[in-house]
């Protein structure tokens, strides 16, 4: 599953590169001055952060989609729903230290928790506390998949320098190797964070977001009906 959220996610990028480049640095940009201007208000910097990431979620996912991306995503949830959107993203942030605290089963809970910035970015009507829920149903069978794309995203680009490092050292060709090397390394600072941004939205489906709010709402329903 993930090679072909790779492969989206190359593709994307490559259609793309110096925009969504341009964009990721306005984002990094925008979130520093921002944690500098609200330094003396902590609640309020976090907040701001939260918000921008959500921003970038809206980014890949709409870059992913095909349609046009600028400058309008990284904002997307500054808008009425923000205390909303931040709240959720706390909410999770706070279950995920707290699940920390347990080896190895404190990660799989970091997974089940990644599609909530993607959930109240699509149905802001979504409480948190729901949004922690439709998570954890849509990462199902999927925790793995998306363990492994970081993984090897991880490992494959330290085994590529390693391997380039030491054909480097080869008389007269290793000019080549470094010189790829230097590409490599340049290519990873510059587009390694875009990547992981649009190989991780792909992971996440708007129809099966539907299909399981329906699922919860027609659950809801049959307790509500049982209770009375």
């Amino acid at each position: 599953m993930f090679m072909n959220n790779y492969k989206a996610a190359l593709g994307v990028l490559a259609k793309k590169p110096m925009m969504l480049w341009g964009l990721s640095l306005l984002m990094g940009i925008l979130t520093i001055v921002a944690s500098f201007a609200t330094a003396t208000i902590p609640f309020l910097s976090i907040a701001i952060g939260y918000l921008f990431a959500c921003g970038s979620v809206k980014l890949y996912m709409d870059g992913l989609k095909g349609k046009e991306v600028n400058s309008k995503q990284l904002f997307a949830a500054f808008n009425k729903d923000a205390i909303k959107t931040a709240g959720a993203m706390a909410w999770k942030d706070l279950w995920t230290l707290i699940w920390s605290a347990v080896p190895i089963y404190g990660t799989v809970k970091a997974y089940s928790y990644r599609f909530v910035p993607y959930i109240v970015m699509t149905r802001p009507e979504i409480s948190a506390f729901d949004a922690l829920k439709l998570s954890m149903k849509l990462t199902n069978g999927k925790k793995l998949h998306m363990w492994l794309a970081d993984i090897v995203f991880v490992i494959a680009p330290g085994v590529a320098m390693g391997i380039l490092l030491g054909l480097s050292a080869i008389p007269v060709l290793g000019i080549l190797f470094s010189l790829a090397l230097a590409v490599l390394v340049l290519a990873l600072l510059l587009f390694s964070n875009i990547f992981v941004g649009l190989y991780s939205a792909a992971f996440f489906s708007e129809e099966e977001l539907d299909a399981a709010i329906a699922e919860m709402n027609a659950a809801e329903a049959v307790e509500e009906t049982e209770a009375v």
